[in-house]
């Protein structure tokens, strides 16, 4: 299996909520054991073991509008098929605090997502969402994903990240469905 986790790469973004796929790798890396790591043109990679299995995570290099160019290129370095894919993102139809996984659905206006899709001509894949959606959004949606979280959500979040792991866990131990139906809420 290779989860990927979208974000944009650089300082300026790290604490975005546009990041919480990032962030999730990250946990991931903190929660399995590194075996391989791998720096490429257009995306960071880790074999990871975790849960008794070996998995693979990445983070595309490519900005969140492009990512879909630095997953099919690490499905590809990887040999993975699209079935093995498992897509992490932050999204804003979703409220604060809960996640939702998900399998063959369109972009929803989400333009990593859009991107991924393209690329790779198919959304046959697992998508694990975020949600980021705050109680009043009175920026535009480019500049709300772009900025932090309030610090009044920062807890909120810290625990729907460790909820996504968890998830994740959950899918390698059982199965993608015995996950969906205790994460799905």
């Amino acid at each position: 299996m290779i989860f990927v986790g979208l974000g944009n790469p650089g300082r300026k973004y790290q604490k975005t909520r546009h990041n919480v796929g990032f962030k999730v790798i990250e946990r991931l890396k903190k929660n399995g054991k590194i075996i391989q790591v791998y720096r490429k043109k257009f995306f960071n990679g880790w074999i990871l073991e975790i849960e008794g299995k070996e998995i693979i995570i990445v983070k595309p290099k490519t900005y969140m509008n492009e990512s879909g160019k630095g997953v099919r290129v690490a499905l590809e370095f990887f040999n993975k098929k699209i079935e093995d894919l498992f897509v992490i993102h932050d999204e804003l139809g979703i409220e604060l605090g809960k996640i939702k996984i998900t399998k063959d659905k369109g972009h929803g206006g989400h333009k990593g997502i859009l991107s991924v899709i393209e690329n790779l001509q198919n959304n046959n894949f697992v998508r694990i969402r975020i949600g980021i959606k705050g109680q009043n959004i009175k920026k535009s949606f480019i500049e709300y994903v772009l900025s932090p979280f309030l610090p009044e959500e920062q807890e909120i979040i810290e625990k729907s990240i460790e909820k996504s792991v968890n998830a994740i866990k959950e899918i390698l131990k059982s199965n993608l469905e015995k996950a969906m139906s205790l994460y799905n809420n």
